[in-house]
């Protein structure tokens, strides 16, 4: 593997730890700490953040390909040492991975079995050059990371990016909501988080000036109405990324502009079933499901758009969308009207599908938390919102709604 030509600066690492305690320290400091032995592609873990997000840059340094996985999810940890993948302090004789492979990722499982994706070199650099070139304008000071290195967004935007920005990066072990308006210290700051983040930011009711700093969210459908208050509230702005592990980095969002933009070089257009088609050289080269296989391109995927030229409007997933009266609703964007305009901590809705019933879907609509709505609530928020729709759903109430580590809903 050729050189990687990292931008030639002395990165600073801040780390609060769970005591509350910071240390300063350079990565280059740390990885003096780290030893990698000879290993094609390997695991890591680390005690704490610095250390991983040193140990990873060293690891692609010297070659090794990083297989990124939730230790939590069984059935990755069970298939990746399948593979005969190793942790990154054990030798390894030989490659089992595709010698153009640069990084393996799994999906988060929030909708079935994760499926591995492998990225090779100019994947993940082509994708670098094209954020490298939206934020390197900014002149950022400070990277601030809340989401874990294991997913692609983490690694590219949390790992990666802030050596190509030059920027010193902050590290806590556990974030609280409050924090984020006070760990830039006044420094022009890239917030690195995801819509978990945002919305809990909303609920803390205060006005707080950060205009020197702007967020980077994962894709999680921020309503537009939940973007305009946090902007207003914060003095601030959100950019949204939106892609996926198999794809990479498709568009971005820039504040409440209803319509993504794809990055550079991604060619977005759509089936027959109004899914999503992307080309693009940010795709991955492999994926990893039963076997290792070539990844078809151009790539279809499950989420549903509409067309404007070049750009699009993100409808939501296929297995999100229900169709009443002839008309396209958002499940996601139901939860969101619940949660928010009836203060339920968690809504998670499923279809209903009763084929011996002539009528459209119906809902089940989970609800966890304190505040309880009742059913008559539920259908006049509805109404005012619908007014032509007439919903048919069922209400439960729930200990917790489950998630994965990125705050996303794990939909069965």
């Amino acid at each position: 593997m050729a050189d990687i030509n990292f931008k030639e600066v002395c990165m600073n690492i801040i780390h609060i730890d769970n005591a509350g305690i910071r240390n300063d320290a350079s990565m280059e400091s740390i990885q003096l700490k780290q030893e990698i032995l000879a290993s094609s592609e390997a695991t890591f873990s680390a005690h704490t953040k610095p250390e991983l997000f040193a140990l990873l840059h060293k690891a692609i340094e010297q070659g090794v390909t990083p297989v990124l996985f939730d230790s939590k999810i069984e059935t990755i940890a069970t298939r990746v040492k399948s593979l005969g993948i190793h942790a990154f302090d054990e030798e390894s004789s030989h490659s089992v991975l595709p010698a153009s492979a640069y990084a393996l990722f799994f999906t988060s499982g929030t909708t079935g079995v994760p499926t591995g994706a492998i990225k090779n070199r100019e994947n993940i650099e082509g994708e670098l050059d094209a954020l490298q070139a939206i934020f390197e304008p900014e002149n950022f000071e400070r990277v601030i990371v809340t989401v874990p290195f294991i997913h692609i967004y983490g690694f590219l935007s949390g790992l990666m990016l802030p050596r190509r920005l030059g920027c010193e990066v902050l590290l806590k072990e556990e974030y609280y909501p409050q924090e984020l308006t006070l760990l830039h210290e006044h420094k022009k700051s890239l917030v690195v988080t995801s819509p978990v983040y945002i919305k809990a930011l909303l609920r803390l009711k205060r006005e707080v000036d950060l205009s020197n700093v702007t967020f980077l969210s994962s894709t999680g459908l921020l309503a537009e109405d939940e973007v305009e208050r946090f902007e207003k509230q914060y003095n601030t702005n959100i950019i949204q990324l939106f892609g996926s592990t198999e794809t990479g980095g498709v568009a971005i969002k820039r504040g409440v502009n209803p319509y993504w933009e794809p990055l550079k070089d991604v060619l977005v257009t759509k089936n027959h079933e109004s899914r999503m088609v992307v080309d693009s050289p940010y795709l991955s080269s492999h994926l990893f499901e039963e076997k290792i296989t070539l990844m078809k391109r151009p790539y279809t995927t499950t989420d549903i758009i509409e067309l404007d030229g070049k750009r699009f409007k993100l409808l939501g997933r296929a297995n999100e969308i229900i169709k009443i009266s002839g008309k396209r609703i958002s499940i996601v964007e139901l939860e969101t009207l619940i949660e928010n305009a009836l203060g339920v901590a968690d809504a998670l809705i499923c279809i209903k599908n009763d084929s011996s019933k002539l009528k459209d879907e119906s809902l089940e609509i989970k609800i966890a938390g304190r505040k309880i709505p009742d059913e008559r609530a539920v259908k006049e928020l509805f109404k005012k919102h619908y007014p032509e729709i007439n919903f048919s759903f069922e209400l439960l109430s729930v200990k917790r709604i489950e998630k994965n580590n990125m705050g996303k809903k794990i939909r069965r």
